[in-house]
Parts: C-alpha cells; structure tokens; sequence
C-alpha cells in the first residue's frame, strides 16, 4: 500500500507517497490537471490510499481517482489548521504531513457529499450569490439618489414604474451614467437569477424531501434545497443534537469541573445552512406553532438576535425528524408517525 499525500493549489498538486515501513517513494509537482493525474496515478502498480485537503477543485480530483479505482480521504478542514502549525510550512511539508496522517490512520475526515449533493449546491449557491449582487447593485443606486437629495415615494423603486423614474432622472452625467449601466447590469442578473430558478423548481418538484420540507410556513423551493444540499445524507447524523452541532447554530461550551459556561453559537460548519435556517425563521416567527412560541418566550429577555438563532435551531430539529420519518411539518411539533407512502410506521 502507497500512501499519498497531496497539497492542492490553483495551478499545481505538491504529492508525497510513502510505502508501508514509511519512506519516501515518490515526491514532486505536477500540474492540476487530468492528464498529470491520470500520468502520474497510472504507473501504480500498488493499491494507493490519498489523503487531500477540501480546496480549489477537491471535487474533481476526488471524483477522478476514484474513478481509477484508488482509495481517496478528505481531510476535514478546520482540523487541517493544526497542519499549518510546523514552524516550517512549505507545500512539501504539508504534503508529507498528510501522508503521515493517513499512513497513522489520525486524518481527520471531512464528509464528501455525493456528486448528485455537490452539482445542487453549486446551483443554489450560484442563485444566492446573483441574488447578493442584485441586492449590492440596488443599494449602489440608492446611495447615488442619496448624495443627490433625491427622494422618492415608489415602494418598490426596482419595479417597472420605479424604473422608468430612474430611466427619465435628471442628474449630472456621472450619476446617469453610473445609474444606467447598474440598471443594465441588474436587468441581466435578474434574468439569470429567472433561469436558475426554474431549474430549482424543476429539481424541488422531483425530490420528495424538498416537497416535505415546503409544508414548513415560510420555506419554498429555494429554501428547501438549500437545506438538503447543505445537510446532504441525513443519515450520517445520529441525532438532531449532531445536525444542530454540524450547522454551528449550538452554543459554545468552556466547562471545568461543576462549572458550565454557555457562550455565543460555535459557527462551524456551514455558512450557507446557518444563514438559510435564519432567514426560514424569520418567516417561521410569524406563523403560530413551536417555533414562534419558543421566540416570544425568549425575546423580552434575550433579545431579537438570540431568539431567532434559538428558532433557527429549533426548526432545524424539526427538519430532522422530518427527514429522517420521512413525514410533513407539524406546527405543534407532534408527530403524525405516517409516511406519505400510506403506511404507518
């Protein structure tokens, strides 16, 4: 058995292997691409073990040694740090860390999401991001009207009339200039944003997780699929408590002895599920159920920010066991214990 360890840069792959007693056998640069992949992986003649680092194209270099029948390990990222903790780190060294890591089986492993999983965060990611630029191009003409003392009395400044008021301004040429081409601009994102819209709800109308997951007040297609790419096999999770702990959304402990203290949420994990889980809330919030009642509880005393994220937290259990029986949202938090297939379980 090779063990190979192998640091991942934009244009270049740093690869160390060592044999069984440990020895160097292999170490050098190659390009990151298929063919000095498939080049160098091919000469193998030994079942080969790799360990890599989540970066750059992880994906594709994941998906390709695979394919050629090779045993590939992700290394966890924020574990990955303690790496970068050698007082001499050069790509070598990191590629020879990995490698020792896997040949003493203490890699920390990261979970690989299927390439089903990866394709539909890609999808709902590039939505989310148009959507940012949208918002910032708006904000960015906002602020020209400001330095104008230019007021107006549209609710929706970006809908047609309001467009045809920001077409017809009578400001200097700079300001014109600048609110046209940002007009423009916005009028080619929203017609990206459109199109991948109808692919997320195309994918939410054949997936019956999204289609439980839409019987929560206040989560659509978007939503949903965001949560299923982002939580990707619900089953790795043994409990809600492991799910809530993988989305950050869990509070920080520094306990010694009989002495517990709970701090701010961990924010591990990912971004994108905390930030979905919030913007759920704050729909969920205004419906009646658990979730707003567990919010009005804690808001005279914890405040706005920490009851949502406690809502957050709290729809995030139901999303568990939504999944995992396989059954639509309850507002009580009551299981119905039956699957849409009919039988009862």
């Amino acid at each position: 058995m090779l063990y190979v360890g192998m640091d991942v840069h934009k244009r270049t792959l740093q690869v160390c292997a060592l044999d069984e007693s440990g020895a160097k056998t292999i170490e050098c640069r190659i390009g990151n691409d298929k063919e000095s992949l498939t080049g160098l992986f091919g000469r193998f003649t030994q079942p080969v073990s790799v360990a890599l680092e989540a970066t750059h194209n992880w994906g594709m270099i994941y998906d390709l040694l695979v394919w050629m029948g090779h045993d590939v390990h992700i290394c966890h990222a924020r574990e990955a740090r303690l790496i970068g903790m050698s007082r001499v780190k050069t790509d070598r060294n990191d590629a020879l860390r990995l490698a020792m890591l896997l040949k003493g089986d203490l890699l920390p492993e990261a979970y690989v999401p299927s390439t089903d999983c990866r394709a539909l965060r890609e999808l709902v990611r590039s939505r989310a991001s148009l959507r940012r630029m949208s918002t910032r191009i708006k904000n960015r003409i906002h602020a020209i009207l400001t330095s104008n003392w230019i007021k107006h009395g549209y609710t929706d400044l970006f809908g047609k009339k309001g467009r045809q008021f920001l077409q017809a301004l009578e400001v200097n040429d700079t300001a014109k200039t600048i609110i046209i081409s940002n007009l423009e601009l916005l009028e080619s994102i929203e017609r990206q944003i459109a199109h991948l819209e109808e692919k997320i709800k195309h994918r939410a109308h054949v997936d019956l997780r999204a289609m439980l997951l839409t019987t929560i007040p206040g989560i659509a297609e978007f939503t949903a699929l965001v949560v299923l790419a982002e939580i990707g096999d619900i089953s790795r999770f043994y409990s809600s408590g492991s799910l809530v702990s993988y989305s950050g959304l869990h509070p920080s402990e520094d306990s010694s002895g009989e002495t517990v203290r709970r701090g701010r949420i961990t924010k591990e994990g990912s971004r994108w599920l905390r930030w979905i889980l919030v913007e759920a809330a704050q729909h969920a919030i205004r419906q009646d159920g658990k979730v707003r009642d567990l919010y009005m509880r804690l808001l005279p005393k914890k405040g706005h920010n920490k009851a949502i994220v406690a809502a957050a937290r709290e729809l995030l259990v139901a999303i568990y066991f939504m999944l995992v029986r396989m059954e639509p949202y309850r507002p009580d938090g009551k299981s119905i214990r039956k699957a849409l297939t009919g039988q009862a379980r």
